[in-house]
C-alpha cells in the first residue's frame, strides 16, 4: 500500500500534476500513511485491501497522531526538518489528507488496478461530512497596521523578515513565488512604471496559456528591490516556513500588532481569540494584499449596471498596468 501510494505521487511529480512546493508536502503525507500502517501492524497490506473502515481509522489517526509520538519514538525522528505532531490536527489538515488519498485510490481505479475506491464504499451524506472544512474567519494587516510595520525600524535580526513581508504584501504573490524571483522578474513598462512578471508555480501547469502574471510596483515595493536585489534571505540561506512564520510573529509583536483574531478550536468546538502576532503566518501577506485592493476597487455590481455574475462588464473594459498601479498607491495610502 505505502509503496504504490509513493510511486502514485512520484508519478504524479514526475508529469507534472505536483508542483515541487505540493511534492514536498505529498511526501510527508505518505510518512504519515506509512506510520499508520506500521502502528496497526499493516505494513504488508496492498491498496486493494484498504476497506473503508481502515479509511475512517487512518482519518482518526491524522486527527490524533500526536498521542503516538512518545509510544513509536523510532517513528518520530527529531531534528533535520522533521517535527512530530504535538496537539490534535485541525480539520483543514485532515480533509486535505484524505483528497490526497482519494485521488490516489481513484486513479487505481481507473486503471483498473482495484475495483472500487473505499472512498466509494462510504455514503454520500457521510463523504460530505468527512470531507467538509469549516474555515477561519480571514486574517489580514488592517491599512494602518501594514503601514506600522512599513515604517517600523525593525531590529537587525528581524529585518529580513520585514522585507519580505512589505514586499509581499506589496505583490501579493505566494511566498514560494516570492523566494524564486530575481531581478530578471523586474521590467518597467512604456509608462514608466515598474513591474514584476511571473508564472505561479502552482498553477502554471494547469493554465490553457503562457501568460505571466503582472503586478505594477509601488514604492515601498521598489526600494526593497534596489536594496536586496532581491536577494531576500541574506545570510539567512537555510530557509523554512516555520523560521520566516516564527520571524514574522516577532516582528508584528515588536509593531505592537496585538489585535484580537478568531481561531475556531475543534476540540471545544468554539472560536478562540488569540492576539494576530501570536498566529501569523506566510499567509497573512498574500490575504493582506487581496484586501487592501479590494477595498479600493468599485464593485462592477454597484452602481446596478449587471446583475451579479455578469460576465459582461468584462468586455467593455480592463484594468491596465497603469490603473491598476494607481489604485494599489491609494490602497496602501501612498
Amino acid at each position: 500500500m505505502y509503496d504504490r501510494f509513493l510511486r502514485y505521487i512520484n508519478e504524479s511529480h514526475r508529469d507534472g500534476v505536483m508542483g515541487e512546493g505540493r511534492y514536498a508536502i505529498a511526501l510527508g503525507k505518505a510518512e504519515k500513511l506509512r506510520r499508520f500502517l506500521v502502528i496497526t501492524d499493516r505494513s504488508a497490506m496492498t491498496a486493494d485491501e484498504f476497506t473503508n473502515d481502515m479509511l475512517l481509522d487512518f482519518r482518526q489517526f491524522i486527527y490524533d497522531e500526536y498521542k503516538y509520538v512518545t509510544l513509536y519514538p523510532g517513528l518520530y525522528p527529531s531534528g533535520a526538518g522533521h517535527r512530530a505532531p504535538k496537539k490534535r490536527l485541525r480539520d483543514t489538515t485532515v480533509v486535505h489528507d484524505l483528497k490526497l488519498l482519494q485521488a490516489f485510490f481513484a486513479e487505481l481505479e481507473n486503471t483498473d488496478e482495484i475495483r472500487r475506491s473505499p472512498f466509494r464504499k462510504i455514503s454520500m451524506e457521510k463523504r460530505r461530512v468527512l470531507m467538509h472544512v469549516m474555515y477561519d474567519a480571514p486574517i489580514f494587516l488592517r491599512c494602518e497596521e501594514l503601514k506600522r510595520v512599513m515604517k517600523s525600524s525593525a531590529p537587525a535580526n528581524l529585518q529580513w523578515a520585514k522585507n519580505i513581508f512589505v514586499l509581499n504584501c506589496a505583490i501579493g504573490c505566494r511566498i514560494s513565488d516570492l523566494l524564486r524571483l530575481s531581478m530578471a522578474n523586474i521590467a518597467m513598462s512604456d509608462d514608466g512604471i515598474p513591474y514584476v512578471h511571473y508564472m505561479p508555480s502552482k498553477t502554471a501547469r494547469l493554465q490553457s496559456t503562457n501568460l505571466e502574471v503582472t503586478t505594477p510596483l509601488i514604492e515601498p515595493a521598489v526600494d526593497i528591490i534596489n536594496r536586496t536585489g532581491l536577494k531576500l534571505m541574506g545570510m539567512n540561506h537555510h530557509y523554512g516556513k516555520q523560521r520566516y512564520n516564527k520571524a514574522l510573529r516577532d516582528l508584528l509583536k515588536f509593531c505592537d500588532i496585538t489585535r484580537q483574531v478568531s481561531l475556531f478550536n475543534p476540540e471545544s468546538g468554539n472560536n478562540e481569540y488569540r492576539p494576530l502576532c501570536e498566529v501569523a503566518s506566510s499567509k497573512l501577506a498574500r490575504k493582506t494584499h487581496i484586501d487592501m485592493l479590494n477595498k479600493v476597487q468599485i464593485n462592477y455590481y454597484a452602481a446596478g449596471l449587471h446583475r451579479a455574475g455578469s460576465d459582461a462588464v468584462f468586455r467593455y473594459t480592463n484594468l491596465e498596468l497603469k490603473d491598476r498601479y494607481e489604485l494599489m498607491r491609494v490602497a496602501f495610502g501612498i
